[in-house]
């Protein structure tokens, strides 16, 4: 399909940007994609479907989307087109910086000194906890009603 080498670059631009890119699977040439502004849809599933042919870009269908993902040739490919220098790179392939943890020499440490200030269990287990009437062996009897097979506990 020709395009104007500004929408494809555009689109190319976009791509290395996020590392990632959405399109709608539309038949309609006029739809334009949502996040470049005058490029046509089609205009994007086709020069994703170039890139795709050649293994840049790695495409995942989802209902009515196209997801395409930059691979590390495509990585490599955008950045010479696109005159890059190599410490750029994509949104998706940048690392997040975690919150520190702790080591596990100290977490251990702080663990061992508060487990001196818990209180011991009691010599009689959960037994202290239950009712009264449960511990003296005492049941209730249940009232059998005639036809529904009901049966009373052993007394």
């Amino acid at each position: 399909m020709l395009m104007p080498l500004e929408r494809l670059r555009s689109i190319l631009e976009l791509l290395f940007r996020e590392g990632v890119l959405v399109g709608e699977r539309d038949g309609c040439p006029r739809r334009t994609h949502p996040q470049l502004p005058g490029v046509a849809n089609v205009e994007v599933r086709r020069a994703m479907a170039s890139l795709r042919s050649r293994g840049l870009v790695r495409q995942t269908a989802a209902w009515r989307h196209l997801y395409w993902y930059l691979t590390d040739a495509g990585v490599a490919h955008l950045r010479q087109y696109l005159r890059l220098p190599p410490d750029v790179v994509p949104r998706s392939l940048q690392r997040v910086p975690r919150p520190a943890v702790p080591r596990p020499e100290a977490r251990r440490a702080t663990a061992t000194a508060a487990a001196g200030t818990h209180r011991a269990r009691p010599a009689g287990g959960d037994r202290l906890y239950r009712r009264k009437d449960e511990g003296d062996g005492h049941v209730e009897p249940i009232a059998a009603t005639a036809g529904q097979g009901v049966s009373q506990p052993p007394p």
